[in-house]
């Protein structure tokens, strides 16, 4: 976007959002812990691809070159620097959609970075999805091992980025494709009794590997359960993929009603108490299999919260409506899943570390409600698996983000080498001569990072100190810290 002279320009001034404004946002902190605790990332798999999707959103909100040059040195561990072929964890003919779900953060890196081999690992992932089987109606099997099946899952881990790489290098010739994605599915597991969806839908019932499915009507070909990360997958996946569809797209209202509904049973189905939700949905924690009761679970609360949070924020559903829902369901985040060890790092706890269903050759995964509490993945609770640290930094991005400040900052460019810093009680104002002033964070006395933005060449930065607490702070402008320091 081009800013002429003399242009005013409004954006939000980031803060944390705390009781005080010294603290650093809880999506830093479990970012910053979780990369202290997973070291360098090499294996390309859809927990290590959502992980650095989240730092990616951090890095967006609040800058930092250890968070982008995090995700870039996974892109280059996973793809060959020559050839572009994607290394250790992606088989192309396994035609599994979580292998597709890292290109999310390797497109964002592509449009940071620009380089060859990253844009030849996105083609190969967009190849596979034009390859992948699919289901008489034209839904995408989850996987080669699961023929003829439909997982919520699949539509966060090969739609999202099907609908990304449309819109980005195909002018969104196949959004219909993607939205039919939605409907059938949505169509084949959606119980309007409970308003929840069935885990996953099998067009082949009888199949050996889809032993979990019913036979008959009513949910021919579901699953017997409505398993929450399922679902999590699917609300999530419903709101970036509105995120990415343009306004005047003539089937978008297809996926905004499906959205609605799923939001509707997410919120029927909150614990009041906790403000999150139950590994078994439709039950509380009064359900017990074999003594073992259900629980609320940390990475569907999470994705929950998430997509509902953004949700607002994109207009996607009633603010009236949802808004107590999701900030009731922040809050429950942080009293019933987040821990701190003695050096300041956070954990996410009471994980469900995973569960899916069959093959033929795994008949342990039923799909029943014993098999959610006690099978031998499913019913393994962890702590830290980032397939619940990574949506629940994104959900925290969306939190700090909805309760920003509002305070603005004044932009203007004129032809006036050195930066210039000049404070008053009501506000800062940043001069450069030479127009480069493109990075500004502000640091409290204590050097945290409260404050952070980027914009293009701009000779002048005035801010607003209404929003301020009263202390010392400084200032870092293109990587240089100033050495003026402001007294509010």
């Amino acid at each position: 976007m081009s800013i002429k002279s003399n242009f005013i320009l409004s954006v939000l001034l980031v803060f944390s959002f705390s009781i005080f404004a010294e603290t650093i946002p809880y999506s830093q902190r479990m970012t910053n812990s979780q990369m202290s605790r997973s070291g360098s990332l090499s294996s390309w798999d859809y927990p290590d691809g959502l992980f650095v999707e989240s730092i990616l959103k951090v890095y967006a909100k609040y800058g930092g070159s250890t968070y982008y040059n995090y995700a870039l040195n996974y892109a280059k561990a996973t793809v060959n620097s020559t050839t572009g072929k994607i290394g250790s964890g992606y088989s192309f003919t396994a035609y599994t959609l979580d292998n597709v779900n890292p290109g999310m953060f390797l497109l964002d890196v592509y449009n940071r970075d620009g380089s060859s081999q990253f844009k030849i690992a996105l083609d190969t992932l967009y190849k596979q999805l034009q390859k992948q089987p699919r289901t008489t109606d034209g839904g995408y099997w989850h996987k080669q091992t699961y023929p003829n099946q439909m997982w919520l899952d699949g539509l966060y881990m090969g739609t999202r980025y099907y609908a990304a790489y449309e819109k980005q290098f195909d002018n969104g010739l196949k959004y219909d494709d993607i939205v039919n994605q939605f409907v059938l599915i949505h169509s084949k597991t959606y119980d309007p009794e409970f308003q929840l969806n069935y885990h996953a839908w099998s067009a082949t019932p009888t199949d050996a590997n889809s032993f979990w499915a019913n036979e008959n009507d009513p949910f021919k070909g579901c699953s017997k359960e409505f398993w929450a990360r399922g679902l999590g997958w699917y609300a999530a996946a419903l709101v970036d993929v509105l995120e990415i569809l343009p306004e005047n797209y003539a089937k978008r209202q297809e996926l905004l009603d499906i959205l609605n509904q799923v939001a509707a049973g997410i919120k029927r189905w909150q614990d009041p108490v906790s403000g999150c939700w139950y590994q078994l949905l439709r039950y509380d924690s009064s359900m017990t299999s074999n003594g073992t009761p259900n629980y609320i679970e940390a990475s569907a609360s999470s994705m929950y919260t998430y997509a509902l949070l953004k949700a607002i924020r994109l207009n996607l559903i009633s603010n009236a409506d949802y808004l107590p829902t999701a900030t009731k369901a922040y809050q429950g985040l942080l009293d019933n899943f987040i821990s701190q060890d003695s050096n300041g790092n956070l954990s996410l706890n009471r994980i469900c570390r995973s569960a899916g269903l069959g093959p033929a050759s795994n008949t342990s995964r039923d799909g029943t409600i014993n098999y959610y509490l006690n099978g031998s993945d499913a019913g393994s609770i962890v702590s830290n698996d980032l397939k619940g640290v990574g949506p629940f930094i994104m959900a925290s991005v969306e939190y700090e983000t909805l309760n920003n400040s509002t305070a603005t900052i004044t932009l203007k460019k004129n032809s006036n080498s050195q930066y210039n810093v000049v404070s008053n009680k009501n506000n800062v104002r940043i001069q450069s001569p030479v127009n480069n002033i493109s990075d500004v964070s502000i640091y409290n006395s204590n050097g945290i990072e409260i404050n952070h933005w980027q914009g293009r060449d701009y000779s002048e930065v005035l801010i607003p100190l209404s929003n301020f607490r009263q202390g010392l702070y400084f200032f870092r402008i293109n990587g240089y810290v100033l050495k003026r320091i402001i007294n509010i």
